[in-house]
Parts: structure tokens; C-alpha cells; sequence
């Protein structure tokens, strides 16, 4: 799916740095692109505080829920009409669901499901059409469904998980919004997050137990103020528009060596 922020691509590179754990937390979930990748562990919590994105885990979650939702995707058209009617919002959990894989789809860019970005029937940088991509979703939709089996879906602010949750053996991969000074104004997200709220959620992991893994880009309020201590490791991605991101990961002091092998984490 996506999503302004995602980490679908870079979710192999960010999982490579996973230390062993028995826990694991998604306090900024999104739409968990880097659980949806990784092996199965004990525990596993998701959370996001966007109530829309939410609501699509729980229908996601359910058995019979699912079931509907992924008929209901099959019978949709990748069509112009659908992209702008998706936008009205809907009683039913499930067909809000509907709604929201169809923004995500159906519009340009990563932050088509919270504005209008515009309809978009034409290839993608792969060759691919999104609309062929789109009639291979219901088929990934089952898999996800099979993957979020054990998954706890919280709906918190995201503070409260952190500290609900941590154990030592507890590991935090930590996605909140990227700070202000390095995205323009236009990728903005349904909630936001300000320098002092980062600054606030910087207190609250460098206090916990568990081992906490943080995903953004460089900037100075990390690099020299809140993160200074903490091992930093980049990687080339594309955000929108092809443009070439430099994406920072900051290791708490307390996460080992990486493990590229995270099966023996249910042993």
C-alpha cells in the first residue's frame, strides 16, 4: 500500500538491523510495511494514532471482515469515478476500508490517501500500470490477512504504547513523522508531529528498557541534539518524484550486532 512515509523498499535494509527480541512494536505503524516483512516474533503490536488506517488493520484483522473486503476489491474497477467517490467517507468499516486501498491506489504520489493528489492511469517507474497493480491486490490482501494473524492493533497515541509495552526484551522500531525541516510542505501527514513532540518522544525511548531502532531523514535536531549518542546508519531511497533521499536509522546504545536471520526470535 501506498503511504506517505512507507517503507516498503527499505524494509529488508531496516529489518538486516534488527537485533534478537521477543517483542515487537510499531508505535508509528502506518501501514506497517516493515512488520508486513519481517519473521514473526512472541508478541508483535501495532499501533497508529490515523483512525482511517486503523480502521483498515482492524477489517484486515478480522476473518470475516477480510474475507469481504478482499471480494469487494475484486469487484472494483480501477476507474477515475471510484478514485474521487472514495474520498466520502463511510459508516461501514468495511467499506471505508474499500475506500481507503482505493486512495492509496488510485492517486499520485504517497499522500493520496489523506488529499486529493489526482487521478493516476499511468505507468509506473517498474513499467508497470496501476491499474494492473491494483488487480493484483486482492491476491496480496489474503497474505497480509495471513501475516497480521497475532498482530495487536492498538489505536494510542503513541507514547503510551511505548511505555504500555517495554521490556527488556522488547524491540521498538520507531517511524514517527519526519521532521519539518526536512520534507517540504506540501508531504504533509493526517498528524503531525512538531520539533517539541520530537523532542518529547526522544525522552521517552531514551528511557526504555527495550532496545529502540528510529527511522528518518538526517537532520540536525537528531543528529546534535537528541540522537548525538546513538549509532547512525544511511541508505539511498526515492521519494516522490524519483528525487534520491538519504534514509537515516538511529540505534539505541543498546541494540546488538543485526541478525539477518530472525526466525530464531519465536524459538
Amino acid at each position: 500500500m501506498r503511504y506517505l512515509g512507507g517503507k516498503w523498499m527499505l524494509a529488508p535494509w531496516i529489518i538486516s538491523h534488527f537485533p534478537a527480541h521477543r517483542t515487537y512494536v510499531e508505535p508509528f505503524g502506518g501501514v506497517a510495511s516493515v512488520l508486513l516483512r519481517k519473521s514473526r516474533s512472541r508478541a508483535e503490536i501495532y499501533n497508529d494514532a490515523d483512525g482511517e488506517i486503523v480502521n483498515l488493520f482492524r477489517v484486515l484483522r478480522s476473518p470475516v471482515d477480510s474475507r469481504e473486503l478482499v471480494r469487494l476489491v475484486r469487484l472494483t474497477p480501477f476507474s477515475r469515478h471510484e478514485y474521487e467517490a472514495a474520498f466520502l467517507l463511510s459508516g461501514d468499516p468495511i467499506e471505508q476500508a474499500r475506500r481507503t486501498l482505493v486512495k492509496s491506489a488510485m492517486g499520485f504520489g504517497s499522500n493520496s490517501v489523506h488529499r486529493r493528489t489526482g487521478f493516476r492511469p499511468g505507468f509506473t517507474r517498474q513499467g508497470q500500470t496501476p491499474a494492473g497493480d491494483w488487480a493484483n491486490l486482492p491476491d496480496s490482501l489474503v497474505q497480509i490477512v495471513d501475516r497480521l494473524r497475532g498482530v495487536i492493533v492498538e489505536d494510542r497515541p503513541a507514547l503510551d504504547v511505548i511505555r504500555r509495552y517495554d521490556t527488556v526484551d522488547t524491540l521498538f522500531y520507531v517511524d514517527p513523522p519526519y521532521v519539518h525541516s526536512t520534507r517540504g510542505d506540501d508531504s504533509r501527514y493526517r498528524l503531525e508531529m512538531s520539533d517539541d513532540e520530537h523532542r518529547e518522544m526522544a525522552s521517552v525511548v531514551r528511557q526504555v528498557r527495550g532496545k529502540v531502532i528510529i527511522s528518518g531523514y538526517p537532520c540536525d535536531l537528531y543528529d546534535a541534539e537528541l540522537f548525538s549518542d546513538w549509532q547512525r546508519i544511511d541508505a539511498s531511497t526515492h521519494a516522490d518524484g524519483g528525487r534520491v533521499r538519504i534514509e537515516a536509522l538511529w540505534l539505541s546504545p543498546n541494540t546488538l550486532q543485526p541478525q539477518m536471520q530472525l526466525l530464531t526470535e519465536v524459538n
